[in-house]
């Protein structure tokens, strides 16, 4: 794959091991020789890729698609710049984000349980942003999680990426076309009716997996034992970063969207539980 890549005359990979993965490939950090830029590649996994070559090429190219005319519709989606194939290797070229200083992460996955209650806030409303725009242009994003999202230090802001696991509900952004090679998020991010279930993902659901990501960043990763949506709604929620119970509101939020999840359930009802919760 390494050498494939190596063939490109738009890019020049740096460095030889991935620095990342998404929904179904890996995420290099490269150069864009014709605007002197910095850019991540997206290469597709090749198990995916041999096994069903048709529809990993039309997952990929989904959400390739995605990200370049979302990207253009909200500056909280990762934006796609190019998509094409280097021998038997597709890849697509995304806008790079450094990482807001050296030794932390690039995605939102280490804040969990190291912000504060105003800064997880901030980053629920920036990627709500992103939700409303794909949901609007029928996309359900189905696996929203600390560690699709990614902080812009250039530009302050917050942003959604990964789109490779997509479920086109509406054609009205493009062609329904085939369903993706795999659909729904993590665990933790998926409401208990939808976990075996596939047709039960939908808009709802990365409502869901918004309201599991502001636990996650208040709270931390549960542990094994502590499923989100297995059990009933905690009496108190953590803001673990500052030591302090956090506002009723909170809970609400949690109880209305995890404990009590209707599939339903629409994220402008989510930004607007999110903005009566105080700091």
């Amino acid at each position: 794959m390494l050498a494939s890549l190596g063939k490109l005359f738009r890019y020049e990979v740096i460095g030889d091991a991935p620095v990342g993965r998404g929904g179904c490939g890996h995420i290099w950090r490269a150069k864009d020789l014709l605007f002197d830029r910095p850019v991540a590649l997206k290469t597709i996994d090749p198990p995916l890729l041999w096994s069903d070559a048709d529809k990993a090429e039309r997952t990929f190219r989904k959400e390739a698609i995605a990200g370049a005319r979302l990207g253009e519709l909200s500056n909280h989606v990762v934006r796609v710049i190019d998509l094409g194939r280097a021998d038997e290797t597709l890849y697509f070229a995304m806008e790079w984000i450094e990482p807001e200083a050296k030794n932390t992460g690039i995605d939102a996955s280490a804040l969990a349980g190291n912000v504060s209650l105003a800064r997880a806030k901030e980053i629920l409303f920036h990627v709500s942003d992103a939700v409303q725009t794909a949901h609007r242009n029928g996309i359900v994003h189905s696996d929203i999680a600390p560690w699709n999202i990614f902080f812009d230090s250039a530009k302050r802001l917050y942003k959604l990426a990964d789109f490779g696991l997509l479920r086109i509900v509406e054609a009205t952004l493009m062609s329904r076309g085939s369903g993706s090679l795999l659909q729904g998020g993590r665990l933790d991010f998926v409401p208990p009716s939808a976990r075996s279930d596939i047709s039960a993902i939908g808009y709802g659901t990365d409502v869901y997996a918004l309201a599991a990501t502001f636990r996650v960043l208040l709270e931390g990763f549960p542990r094994m034992s502590e499923r989100f949506g297995l059990l009933s709604p905690p009496a108190v929620i953590r803001v673990k970063h500052e030591n302090r119970d956090a506002p009723d509101a909170v809970r609400q939020l949690l109880n209305k969207f995890i404990y009590s999840y209707r599939p339903e359930q629409r994220i402008e009802e989510f930004v607007t539980m999110l903005q009566r919760v105080p700091n």
